[in-house]
Parts: C-alpha cells; structure tokens; sequence
C-alpha cells in the first residue's frame, strides 16, 4: 500500500472540511467523468473461487481476467505485466530438496501483496523462500492487477477469503505452513494468523496494522462524497499510482477488526518475523513495534527494525529486536521508506539501476519532478515533510540492506526449525 499525502494533526479537520467542500461541489455542479481506467470495472473485486479449484485453474483464470482487463497491455510488454500481476507458484529445487514420502513438500510459504500493489512485490522474497526449500505460492487480491476503479467498491473480507483459500490449499501440498506479507499482506496475515494458530510461523514486511494518515477513520465517510484519495497517471505496471478513498477505508476497517480479535486475547502464539522501518510514512510503525512486543508471545520471534536512530530500537527491554541504522549520508540514503522494504538494490524495475523512479509527490512541480527522475546522484528516502523541506529527493524504492534483511530471516527459521 503506498500513498503521499502526509498531514499534520493540527490540519486534519481542515483537510476534512476542504473534501467535504470540494465533493460537495462536485454534487451540486458536476465534475469531468473519470477516465475509463478509475471507473468501477465490475471485475475482479470479488473472489469468486471455490476452496476445491486447484491453485493451477486459480493462477490460469487469473491471468486471463488481467490480460483481458488491463489498458496498458501491447505486444511488447503482455508476458511482463502479466508476470508482475499475476499469481505464481515457486517449486523448491527437486536436486537439492527432499520431500517426505507422504508427496508434500516440507515447507510452505503463502505470500500476499499490499494494497494497490501486485505480486510483483513477494517475488524477491519469493526466490529467496524457494532458495530455502520452500513451496512458495503467492495470490492476487481481489480489486488488483487491473485497473484502479477496481478497488472503488473492493471489500477487505473479499481479500480475507483469499488468503483462506491460499493458506487452505498449500496445507493440502506441505507439512509445515507458513504466512507472510507486505503491507496490507503483512496485516491479512496476522489476520489469519489469529485464525489459525497452527501455522508454522509468520513474515511480515512493513505491516499495515494502523495507518500513518490522521484521517484514516474519515475515509469511511469520506469515501461517499470522494471517490479518490490521489490520482495519477498509473504508469507503473506492477502496481497502481492512483488510490480511491475506499481502500483506506478497507485497511481501516481490516485493522479494527485485528484490534479486536487481540482484545479479545488472540495471540500470536507462532514465531514471527517482522521488518518495519520507524520512518515509514504510510503505515504506523510505532503500532507495530507494539502490536509484536505485546502479541508475538513466542521467544524465537524477531524484529528487525531499520531506523535513522538505534537507540530507539532497544528501548523498553525486548532483547528479540534487531536494529539497523538506515541513513547514509554518503550514499545519499536519508532513511526508508515504505515502499523501500521488499525489494533488492538490484531489481530490475524498482532497485538502484531500475527502470522506474517514484517521484509522484512531484506532481505539481515540474522542474523538481524532472530533477527526481533524471539525476542519478539525488537524495532519497521517505516522502515526509522532514527531508522533502531539505532535500529535492526520490521516494526510496528498494532496499539498501536487503542482504542485512535477508540474513536476519534465515537465522529467524534456523531457530524455528529446531524444535
């Protein structure tokens, strides 16, 4: 889930009372028709599989709903995005990994996207799971890997029954099952964690438990009177750059949901290994330092914790954190953002060198906007008021220490392996 707009709490109920003005004008004197692109679609909103579909016919028929419902699809560039948007499965190496003699696989790793995000986002996670003899099989959401207006009327029970029915048929093909996520993927699987205690252990990456927005609780009311938080040009295939008020409304209401499930004394009795980053200006990450010191009972749990001060990381005793300084000065790396988390320096489309370059909070300012995507040497890291009031920066989109990540991760499942 990625979005731009940051707010001070002492502007939250002008920021309120504008919307309300500008959707209310909108009612009463008209506004230009949306693009074909942010209009409801119709499709791909619900999920309309049966437990029993085979995760074959699934990944078949989704890839078809894609292909037939994106925009942006040519001849050139078909087998790319549907790449990027479609859901996959990862077969661990057969030379290298044994399997019981039951036919299952040892181990299982369910993977889920983030909000207005696509399965291209588990991929580098994904490999590195396969790498580890994993079965590694990763679903689309509902609402995603078409077009925006899907999500104007996505619903998040839509994206729970997803997750059960991925986690339901990978139990059918491995022994030990795994759930993780990034984003709103991290959130559902703490959702279905608190479901299913059985599950082997839990991979959050930047979880949305609680959303940074100060008007988050609005948006369910907002959303009637306008249709959409921030519009773009949506020229990332992997993911959409425009994002309608109801998705905040959704994650909300996702989160709430948790909130009361933990109240009501779920836990997550599972070893569980989360990565967050304190900068992080889309989702509250202070929520989910709290959300695993208090629910993640299990001492084989971990939290690698990426932040411009470490200091802050080992407050309050938890030996289970892992701090990582974030900021480089010499590297030009102010600190991380959100969207920084899944990703490698070198993938090929969001990593260093990559193709795409994030720099929408430039939208209205051409020349800055030029400057973030054409100089290679410019500053980056989150998109908060802080650094964009020093800096002309980029949006950081991978992650300097994906390695660091990476190795804290296989030390986390050597320790849950042993038993």
């Amino acid at each position: 889930m990625t979005t731009h707009l940051k707010l001070h709490p002492q502007s939250k109920s002008l920021f309120v009372l504008r919307i309300l003005f500008f959707s209310l004008s909108c009612f009463f004197v008209g506004c230009d028709t949306p693009p074909p692109r942010l209009q409801e679609s119709g499709k791909n909103a619900v999920f309309s599989f049966s437990m029993e579909t085979p995760f074959a016919e699934y990944v078949r028929k989704t890839r078809k709903v894609i292909e037939k419902n994106r925009r942006d699809i040519t001849r050139h560039n078909k087998e790319k995005v549907l790449d990027a948007n479609s859901p996959f499965e990862l077969k661990p190496d057969e030379q290298k990994c044994s399997q019981p003699g039951n036919g299952k696989w040892e181990k299982g790793i369910l993977l889920i996207h983030g909000l207005s995000d696509s399965p291209y986002f588990t991929k580098p996670i994904a490999r590195h799971f396969q790498s580890n003899c994993f079965l590694v099989r990763s679903i689309l959401l509902p609402g995603h890997g078409t077009v925006p207006g899907a999500l104007l009327r996505s619903d998040y029970r839509e994206w729970v029954k997803a997750v059960e029915y991925g986690t339901h048929r990978l139990k059918l093909s491995v022994e030990k099952l795994y759930v993780g996520g990034f984003s709103t993927g991290g959130a559902l699987s703490v959702h279905q964690a608190l479901k299913d205690p059985e599950l082997r252990g839990l991979i959050l990456l930047a979880p949305a438990l609680g959303l940074k927005s100060p008007f988050a609780g609005f948006a369910q009311h907002l959303r009637f009177f306008k249709a959409w938080f921030v519009v773009h040009a949506d020229k990332d295939f992997a993911k959409y750059e425009s994002f309608p008020m109801n998705s905040i409304a959704q994650i909300h209401a996702l989160a709430q949901e948790t909130d009361r499930l933990l109240e009501e004394g779920k836990r997550l009795s599972m070893p569980v290994f989360c990565v967050a980053t304190m900068e992080d200006g889309t989702v509250d990450s202070r929520k989910t330092v709290d959300v695993f010191r208090k629910f993640a009972t299990s001492d084989k749990s971990r939290m690698v914790l990426f932040g411009k001060d470490t200091k802050r990381a080992g407050e309050g005793g938890d030996g289970r954190m892992i701090p990582k300084k974030s900021s480089d000065p010499e590297g030009k790396i102010l600190d991380y953002s959100h969207v920084s988390i899944p990703f490698p320096p070198d993938d090929p489309h969001y990593g260093r060198k990559g193709e795409y370059k994030n720099c929408l909070h430039y939208v209205d300012e051409e020349e800055k906007r030029r400057e973030c995507l054409e100089d290679s040497e410019i500053w980056q890291g989150e998109t908060n008021p802080e650094n964009m009031q020093k800096h002309t920066m980029r949006r950081l989109t991978y992650n300097p220490r994906y390695s660091d990540m990476t190795e804290a991760l296989d030390n986390f499942l050597a320790g849950v392996d042993v038993d």
